[in-house]
């Protein structure tokens, strides 16, 4: 016989084996039990929380001829037969979404079983139908046949008809625990003679983020590398290329020392060993978290809130004490955003590199202070001095330099002659804009709003604002500061501060004749 994947050889036969549902495995269980079978269901729930696995144990329930308190027995007739597909028909709305196909199915489902009480119809993904579709299925739905159940299953329930949710009984799949996950993973691993530590498969239900199919799949795989050995913490790291929970400590060490040269060491460390660089981000994420209940919670309460290790949790507690609720805060927000950034991006490694530099120099303000996104942070480093987050260093031991500025203020320089100098470099850059913008639109031409713009100055010594003509082009650049404060970045070395702000007056109306025709053709350079 062909080898079957873990998590097809493990699906389960029986209410009793369906892991973390329990409010819905009674709620059906129960209808069998008592013979108050609906006619239309709805399962909603992210993948692997066992949607269709639960639609089939259902399926053979209704019609078993000898259920076992409200379980199928598994050894009749008809529950023998369900299992090669009779009386239950399984249907891929991904690939048969159309209108013919729900009107051949209604025509299908007149016919009452052979055998049995029920046909039992089970719509896998169906929110992908087309409305043609769901209005076809909708009428079969509103007068069912008796013998007639359906399960409609689904990962995107708000894609789905109102009209149609109304008519089903709907039954939400959370996901899965990790202490779930990790206890059928021990199962299944007994059950195949899989030898595999308790650290190893407990990361494998981290990383399998609440479903079950996903731990068996990374389990299948890593029983396949490592088949004639104990499976490891590092072997499942190893084959997932995933990131040593070390490097996370590493990183943050150097994010609240606010170490440029480490963090950058780091993320070459990442990419020479081979690491996956999403896979990273969103673990350095996971760990920031961590940290942030570590700081919220303290270290009686986080031990009961956090799912890691003793030497971890020893970690994480010197590092809460060593930074800020809203400093770590910022940072999950940043990371988060590099996460949406790298899933479409190709040069990954630059990237994190910008971001990882942003992190590390210094703008997040204190604990004490409201949180603000990167660009709309006052910015220090104009100031040739040291960061301001100095650990160990009260506010009033601070140098002169130093001096902290009002949330809503930039950080006056100490002298005119630095102020003139960081001006000049402003304006520097302003005289420059045109041209970067005309790269940065070829690499991004979702930004042609840009082309309705004005760069110019703003108050402080690395402040620019960039003025939007009419509110649509605002809104549009306003979407994406973060991306054009990121080229500036990436072009300058300087982390500006960047401000997007509507024109008070109409587009055109206050330019120039040479700045007008330059916005008109932004591809024409007019001396």
């Amino acid at each position: 016989m062909a080898y079957l994947a873990l998590y097809r050889k493990h699906r389960p036969k029986n209410f009793d084996e369906i892991v973390g549902q329990r409010a819905v495995v009674t709620a059906l269980q129960n209808q069998v039990k008592y013979g108050q079978i609906g006619h239309a269901y709805l399962f909603c729930g992210t993948r692997g929380t066992g949607k269709t696995s639960t639609a089939k144990v259902f399926a053979r329930a209704v019609n078993c001829l000898h259920p076992v308190n409200g379980n199928p027995c598994n050894e009749c007739e008809l529950c023998r037969e369900a299992e090669s597909g009779f009386n239950v028909i399984e249907i891929d709305a991904a690939s048969n979404n159309g209108v013919d196909n729900i009107r051949d199915l209604r025509e299908e489902v007149q016919y009452t079983p052979s055998q049995g009480r029920y046909k039992v119809y089970i719509i896998d993904e169906v929110h992908m139908l087309s409305t043609a579709a769901f209005n076809a299925l909708l009428k079969t739905l509103e007068e069912p046949p008796e013998h007639a159940i359906f399960i409609l299953a689904t990962t995107d329930p708000q894609k789905v008809l109102p009209t149609i949710v109304s008519r089903c009984q709907r039954y939400d799949f959370r996901r899965i625990t990790g202490e779930e996950i990790t206890m059928q993973l021990r199962r299944v691993a007994q059950a195949e003679s899989i030898e595999a530590d308790d650290a190893a498969l407990a990361y494998i239900a981290t990383i399998a983020d609440g479903g079950m199919r996903d731990a068996l799949s990374i389990l299948d795989q890593c029983h396949a590398y490592y088949i004639d050995r104990t499976i490891t913490l590092a072997d499942v790291e190893e084959v997932l290329g995933a990131v040593d929970d070390r490097i996370f400590t590493k990183m943050t060490d150097a994010l609240i020392h606010q170490d440029v040269a480490a963090l950058l060491d780091g993320v070459a460390e990442v990419f020479d060993t081979g690491r996956d660089a999403l896979q990273f981000v969103t673990g350095w994420n996971g760990y920031l978290r961590n940290l942030l209940v570590m700081k919220v919670l303290g270290t009686r309460q986080a031990g009961s809130a956090l799912s890691v290790p003793a030497d971890s949790m020893e970690r994480l507690a010197d590092q809460a004490g060593q930074t800020g609720r809203n400093q770590i805060a910022g940072w999950i927000e940043q990371l988060a955003r590099l996460e949406m950034q790298l899933k479409t991006a190709s040069s990954r490694r630059i990237l994190i590199e910008v971001a990882v530099i942003r992190l590390g120099s210094g703008t997040y303000q204190e604990e004490t202070a409201p949180a603000m996104s990167f660009s709309a942070r006052p910015m220090q480093k104009a100031i040739p001095a040291k960061p301001a987050a100095v650990p160990g260093v009260k506010p009033a031991e601070k140098p002169a330099t130093m001096t902290k500025a009002a949330p809503h203020q930039m950080a006056q320089p100490v002298s005119g002659s630095r102020q003139a100098s960081g001006n000049a470099d402003v304006q520097k850059f302003v005289d420059a804009w045109p041209r970067l913008q005309d790269e940065l639109l070829r690499r991004s031409p979702n930004l042609m709003a840009l082309k309705h713009s004005q760069m110019k100055a703003g108050d402080g010594p690395a402040e620019l604002i960039l003025t939007a003509n009419m509110p649509v082009y605002y809104n549009q650049i306003e979407a994406h500061k973060e991306e054009i404060a990121s080229f500036i970045l990436e072009k300058t070395g300087t982390p500006y501060m960047l401000r997007v702000m509507k024109s008070d007056q109409p587009s055109g109306m206050s330019w120039g004749k040479e700045e007008f025709t330059r916005h008109i053709h932004g591809d024409v350079n007019f001396k």
